[in-house]
């Protein structure tokens, strides 16, 4: 059944006019009328854009942690900055953290606005399924990677990282690699592993002598070395996970006298600021937070639009790399 106006003004009570004049509006005024409609629209699955090219501006959430450290405000700016050039307007919502309600939450929420992406590392594929079911037809992404994805994802490419380093390292004239990885039930963790690993086991002289498991923060990089340390091992390239990973891991090794460059080089993920300020600089691989907000809303937009229904689709955001003093050696024999 086409959904129309007069649909909406029954489910409301309101007069189809009064319907109307919301849902043309360029810029909305948030009144508890127009809001009543907004969500009567959306239940009811009435298309928000109303002519091909005229664009209503849409209420898009950003669901994602409480906020933690510069990553987080790096995603929120990406976000913000990509908003400034779009009719979109981003709302933010924070999660204290993982809890029985919040996929419950997260459905009541696409209630309130037009689209919602998500960043929530501890959501698994099952809660993805749960969303995905309970909010049907309605324009929702995820902004990591799934290893089987249930709803759609604009992401980092991951893979592309982790291969990126092992490159790099190897170009560096280095034979023994070693890595400080993110937690396992983490996909954006295992898709820079398998990049990392993949291109080792491409080539016959290089070889994986040291791995960790770690949790993507500092203090895991500080357990992370006192284990490395007990190795006895030297002249190993690691890649630390991520940035803060890499941050516990060199202010140990430094503590514990270890100089680096020369005593091993290492190199993290995301580029954040301490990068370039932390001595030495560390090699990172550079995310673009901005066009990850740019994709995701425009796709967030074109959802809307098509009043479309995906299921998996991926969508890449390509990675460089920031090439610094803690991966500046001498080749090794």
């Amino acid at each position: 059944m086409r959904v129309t106006l007069k649909h909406i003004a029954e489910d409301t009570g309101l007069s189809i006019a009064t319907v109307s004049r919301a849902l043309s509006r360029q810029k909305r005024n948030h009144s508890t009328s127009e809001e009543q409609i907004y969500v009567s629209a959306r239940e009811l699955g009435y298309p928000l854009f109303t002519k091909a090219g005229e664009n209503q501006q849409l209420s898009i959430a950003l669901v994602m942690k409480l906020f933690e450290g510069e990553f987080y405000a790096s995603l929120m700016n990406g976000f913000y900055e990509a908003s400034e050039s779009s009719v979109s307007e981003i709302i933010f919502s924070y999660v204290a953290k993982q809890n029985d309600n919040l996929v419950d939450d997260i459905i009541k929420l696409s209630k309130k606005h037009d689209g919602i992406c998500l960043f929530l590392p501890s959501m698994t594929d099952k809660d993805y399924l749960k969303i995905k079911e309970g909010v049907g037809q309605y324009p929702i992404l995820s902004l990591l990677p799934s290893k089987n994805p249930k709803i759609d994802a604009v992401c980092f490419d991951s893979y592309r990282g982790g291969y990126m380093l092992a490159k790099h390292f190897e170009e560096q004239g280095y034979k023994k690699f070693g890595l400080l990885s993110g937690p396992s039930n983490r996909a954006d963790a295992l898709f820079r592993n398998n990049g990392f690993l993949n291109h080792i086991n491409e080539n016959d002289d290089l070889d994986l002598v040291w791995s960790f498991e770690g949790d993507f923060s500092s203090s895991s990089g500080i357990a992370a070395f006192a284990e490395y340390k007990n190795t006895g091992l030297k002249d190993v390239a690691i890649f630390g996970g991520n940035d803060y990973s890499c941050f516990g891991f060199m202010k140990a090794a430094i503590e514990s006298g270890y100089k680096i460059p020369d005593d091993f080089i290492i190199a993290g993920y995301d580029n954040l600021t301490f990068c370039e300020t932390f001595s030495p600089a560390l090699t990172s691989i550079v995310t673009d937070f901005h066009e990850l907000g740019k994709k995701s809303i425009r796709i967030i937009e074109n959802m809307v639009t098509d009043n479309s229904d995906s299921y998996g689709n991926i969508s890449m955001i390509p990675v460089g790399i920031k090439i610094r003093n803690s991966t500046n050696s001498k080749s090794q024999s």
